[in-house]
């Protein structure tokens, strides 16, 4: 058994999960029960638990300050911390490793021992790991290139600050080292009607096929060829250790292999050569780069971009908060916003110390995070292509009118986006209420059900709920099964239990705890009193 200290500050909360909650059937021994943050603190020294089941707001310390702290006295210690909607995002950005598990209000015998026969199951996992020296001999054995990596990984986010001389240090065979100098291909799926097709009909049952078969494609590549590939984000890394020539080949070969044997289309995004690892950064922005010209050129390709000098460099590391600017506007900008921005954008590229080809790279890097941006919210790139003369952009003898062309576009895909919103964001959040009219006897009922029904992320549709209805959707749930009990108990003659589960509820004690937060009575006497 392991041992599980209970924190709360409510008294009833603690009372209602002991009382419902069969903890040995689940593999816990409940050692101690806490009042608050500093008496768990002083509990933990006591009982020393294997896991401490804690709520967020307490007085005096909140929770995720306790757990920090005891984090420094007990690092083994494990923790599942209990939470309302409006904490929820606040603590998924909190979660530390040591915390397993998160539940939230309200809560139900049957969610809080479900969650504790998965802690315990990770438990397990966790001490089976620790005594496997098979494992482990696997793990050292592999340490090597995850370390190598994971470094080229920092690398490429611009956030690794350590020293590369270190790497070669490690402990590993010599080749699992990189070699430079080396070319990086960005290689990308197309979003192209073939390519979702081909998704739907072979990777939609099992979306995590996808990657690894790509990887075993590029892996049959790369015994054809040297190289190697890492998956970044949603895009394939190709690092090159080759000429600049063969490396176009490898990419083709790349490229052409997908399209045989997976039927996926892939265009590919060649950088300048890299001579160590601190220019790998610089060699990806270049690649993606490179990798938008698809947008204009057409897909299925390669595309190059010439070496850029240092000076090049700089000014690319200049643009970034223009281009992220730029997204935003695209998400939720206004047309006052817009304008403002391009104003400044213009007097930006105005400067004397600019000469035309870097005012072109700029305009047109700023296209491509434009329909970059317009891609991922799912506006017709296409449609917003036609509706201006992006030629003007790509060829800015004029500045002034590539300048209009793109604030006019950044325009139509922030309309876009907002008119997507309003209309399908009220549409689903209609039909959502309607499904749980129609289901909310289902004790099975949650918001990660209803998410999962409806295809949308938690946090997406929480916000969504939360400006339609103006209440968060558990909220909403619990007052429609409260209010349906209060018309069985005062319309029916109904048994407690038969109307616990009746509506949603199933755990007749559970039933009646929520009922007496709700109401004030418990429905016992809410019937005596003929719902007075």
């Amino acid at each position: 058994m392991y041992k599980l200290m209970l924190v709360d500050d409510e008294d009833e909360v603690r009372e209602g999960i002991t009382a419902t909650v069969d903890f040995e059937s689940c593999g816990f021994t409940l050692c101690a029960q806490a009042t608050g943050a500093i008496d768990a603190i002083e509990k933990a020294a006591q009982f020393q638990p294997d896991v401490v089941f804690t709520d967020v707001h307490m007085p005096y310390m909140d929770g995720m300050e306790m757990i920090s702290r005891l984090q420094e006295m007990y690092p083994t210690m494990k923790y599942i911390v209990l939470s309302g909607y409006d904490d929820f995002i606040y603590v998924k950005q909190a979660l530390q490793r040591q915390v397993l598990d998160y539940l939230l209000k309200p809560l139900s015998a049957q969610g809080i021992m479900k969650v504790l026969r998965r802690t315990k199951e990770q438990l397990d996992e966790q001490a089976a790991k620790r005594v496997n020296l098979e494992v482990l001999r696997d793990k050292v054995t592999q340490n090597a290139q995850q370390l190598r990596r994971g470094v080229i990984l920092e690398y490429l986010s611009g956030s690794y600050t350590g020293d590369a001389r270190a790497l070669c240090a490690y402990p590993q065979p010599v080749d699992e080292r990189i070699a430079f100098p080396l070319y990086m291909a960005v290689l990308s799926l197309e979003r192209t009607e073939e390519n979702v097709e081909v998704l739907r009909r072979d990777f939609d049952s099992q979306p995590m096929l996808l990657g690894a078969s790509v990887q075993e494609v590029l892996s049959e590549v790369f015994k054809r060829h040297e190289g190697e590939c890492i998956q970044y984000r949603s895009q394939f890394l190709l690092l090159l250790p080759v000429q600049q020539e063969e490396a176009i080949v490898i990419c083709d070969d790349a490229i052409e292999s997908l399209q045989h044997y997976l039927h996926l289309t892939a265009t590919a995004g060649l950088s300048y050569e890299v001579t160590g690892y601190a220019g790998l950064s610089d060699s990806y922005q270049a690649a993606v780069a490179a990798l938008d010209k698809r947008l204009i050129a057409g897909q299925g390709r390669v595309y190059t971009t010439a070496n850029y000098s240092q000076e090049s460099r700089l000014k690319s590391l200049e643009m970034e908060p223009w281009l992220s600017r730029a997204a935003a506007l695209c998400r939720s900008g206004q047309r006052a916003e817009i304008d403002a921005f391009y104003e400044e954008l213009a007097q930006y590229i105005a400067n004397e110390e600019m000469d035309l080809p870097a005012r072109q790279a700029v305009l047109f890097r700023l296209m491509s995070a434009i329909l970059s941006a317009a891609d991922r919210s799912g506006v017709d790139v296409l449609t917003a292509l036609s509706s201006y003369h992006m030629e003007m952009v790509l060829q800015p003898t004029n500045l002034a009118a590539g300048v209009e062309q793109l604030s006019g576009l950044t325009k139509f895909v922030a309309d876009a986006v907002r008119r997507e919103v309003a209309t399908t964001g009220s549409e689903m959040i209609a039909q959502a209420v309607s499904y749980t009219q129609q289901n909310y006897g289902d004790k099975d009922l949650s918001l990660e059900s209803l998410c999962s029904y409806f295809h949308i992320s938690q946090t997406q549709f929480s916000l969504l709920f939360k400006r339609e209805m103006g209440t968060s959707f558990l909220q909403y749930l619990l007052d429609l099964r409260i209010g349906k009990a209060q018309e069985l108990l005062t319309q029916t003659g109904m048994k407690i239990y038969q109307i616990a589960e009746e509506t949603g509820f199933g755990d007749a004690s559970y039933f009646s705890y929520c009922f007496k937060q709700r109401c004030g009575l418990s429905p016992k006497e809410y019937r005596m009193q003929g719902g007075a």
